[in-house]
């Protein structure tokens, strides 16, 4: 996984959108909301099959600064309280 240095933690800062092998896209996950809301919306991902629960970054609390995802196209500014968690998942596109 991708580190933050100063946290530990999987840095949102670095997530790109990547095409692999053709014919997969990388598409990025981002929940937000309360720790019980972030972990129980994980979890009910994982009973749907969707993507196992560990694949999820550890939650992130309020970052000091905004967070920008690639070229500034989307800013996260999570309210007081709130955790995030991040997810890459590969997918086909056929």
């Amino acid at each position: 996984m991708l580190q933050d240095s100063s946290s530990n933690q999987t840095s949102p800062q670095v997530l790109t959108n990547q095409t692999f092998e053709g014919d997969r896209e990388a598409v990025r996950h981002v929940i937000i909301g309360s720790p019980l809301g972030v972990r129980r919306t994980i979890h009910q991902l994982h009973a749907l099959r969707y993507e196992e629960a560990v694949r999820w970054t550890h939650p992130l609390a309020q970052p000091s600064k905004r967070i920008a995802i690639p070229d500034n196209r989307i800013i996260i500014t999570p309210e007081q309280g709130e955790i995030m968690s991040l997810l890459v998942k590969l997918i086909r596109l056929q």
